[in-house]
């Protein structure tokens, strides 16, 4: 299939591309016209619901209005009946259905939910009018969570180009990553080891970074112990850290809002000041296509940390890279709060729902607390 892919043309959206209840544009592969219409069955139209089969199993999207042509690979396709809202069987899919996808993943190496499974879910569905009820209540809080990622994009756009300007007379001196800053990376604890997992400290997988909309991480999936900690590659890094994904997905990047370990997915960087940790954030994201470009690997490319720290960098002046600081300082500091007003109100979205399904919560008490929250 990627041997089809071109550099544009039709859209042909991947299990990376759609995050819960939303479509992420970016990081797009592209198929010409010609082998979009021969992929009949897997075209995709405004208002139909994907649904990922592997990588995260069950996360659900709608296809929003007004988009153009668009094909898929790897998703289920489901079009509602009449009398079925799309958005809400996202919702439904997305926040109930997660026990039941987990039940009929198949495979042994990676898991996937297949297109018979999808069929087999069953949904206790209200009626059509309480459905565009419950939709329109949770689609408040959707609807600001979509602006605060438009503000984190446009805040993360504006200081990549704000770096593109302080880096475009630079050359490649002989400072590089390892010159220049700490580089570490991580570890597993033994899984078989029960007094190892479930502590208070945050322990970070791929999975956690890449399904972040901007690079600021505020929890993890995984939690290990104290002890956990001391039988593990990882150490417990500062936050503000830069978290980079080194393997299967090169150039993912996090920076923890909290002290974190991380697994052995990742390249962590420990830059000496602050001014240089945004300068060295900014050099490793306009570097990514190089990255991968340096990786090997027989089953998935990975990066090494010795290939990784030998890159030579670009460096300006210490006055011109505490001026860059100053610039973009403010810049991720707004986009971090969206990112974490965000997580509020999709936790938010998450409670609500269940107990208006079950009907705990009538619609307009909810609409209550919603237009509190926004």
């Amino acid at each position: 299939m990627a041997s089809r892919y071109v550099p544009s043309g039709i859209p042909f959206l991947r299990s990376q591309n759609v995050k819960p209840g939303r479509i992420d544009m970016s990081s797009l592969a592209y198929i010409d016209e010609e082998f979009h219409s021969e992929l009949v069955k897997s075209q995709l139209r405004s208002g139909d619901l994907v649904i990922v089969r592997t990588g995260v199993p069950g996360v659900a999207a709608v296809i929003p209005e007004g988009i153009g042509p668009l094909n898929c690979s790897d998703l289920v396709i489901a079009r509602p009946a009449p009398g079925v809202d799309s958005r809400f069987l996202c919702y439904a899919i997305n926040e109930t259905a997660g026990s039941f996808v987990r039940a009929h993943t198949v495979g042994a190496v990676q898991q996937h939910f297949n297109v018979s499974s999808a069929k087999r879910l069953s949904l206790n569905l209200p009626s059509p009018a309480e459905q565009r009820a419950i939709v329109e209540a949770l689609g408040a809080l959707d609807d600001k969570i979509a602006v605060n990622e438009r503000i984190a994009v446009a805040a993360l756009e504006l200081a990549d180009a704000q770096f593109a300007g302080a880096a475009k007379e630079l050359g490649f001196g002989p400072a590089t990553f390892g010159s220049t800053a700490t580089i570490v990376g991580g570890g597993t604890p033994s899984t078989k080891a029960e007094e190892y997992w479930g502590g208070e400290i945050a322990w970070t997988t791929p999975t956690d970074v890449t399904a972040l909309s901007a690079p600021y991480l505020f929890e993890t999936g995984r939690t290990v112990t104290g002890e956990g900690l001391e039988n593990c590659a990882s150490q417990l890094y500062p936050a503000q850290s830069i978290f980079m994904t080194s393997r299967a997905t090169i150039g993912a990047f996090a920076l923890p809002q909290m002290a974190a370990a991380v697994n052995q997915g990742f390249i962590v960087v420990l830059p000496p000041t602050e001014e240089l940790r945004w300068w060295l954030f900014h050099e490793m994201r306009s570097r990514v296509e190089e990255m991968i470009s340096l990786a090997n690997g027989s089953t998935f490319l990975e990066l090494s940390r010795k290939n990784f720290k030998a890159m030579p960098i670009r460096l300006g002046s210490d006055q011109s890279i505490a001026e860059f600081a100053r610039a973009v300082s403010p810049l991720h500091r707004r986009a971090a709060q969206a990112a974490a007003e965000s997580r509020t109100l999709a936790a938010l979205r998450d409670t609500l729902l269940p107990q208006l399904m079950s009907g705990k919560l009538r619609v307009l008490d909810a609409e209550k607390i919603v237009e509190d929250a926004v």
